[in-house]
């Protein structure tokens, strides 16, 4: 989801990079090219994480029905 919009970023701040002749221009770079890139970048990371968790909670549930299902089968 992230890599894309990251990707996107990137090009379109790497046409504009290319086109910078002026101060105004470098502080367009630094001043919103660069935070947005790291926010992006830091979003990525937290969506990576999220993920992660997510699947793993999803793995604990599904080992719960598991144990819940045999149980129920033996009793």
């Amino acid at each position: 989801m992230f890599d894309a919009t990251f990707e996107m970023v990137e090009q379109y701040a790497e046409t504009f990079r290319d086109g910078v002749r002026d101060a105004f221009g470098s502080s367009m770079i630094a001043d919103v090219l660069d935070p947005i890139r790291k926010e992006i970048g830091m979003l990525h990371s937290f969506n990576e994480e999220f993920q992660r968790r997510s699947s793993s909670i999803e793995q604990v549930f599904q080992e719960a029905r598991s144990l819940q299902l045999d149980e129920g089968a033996q009793g």
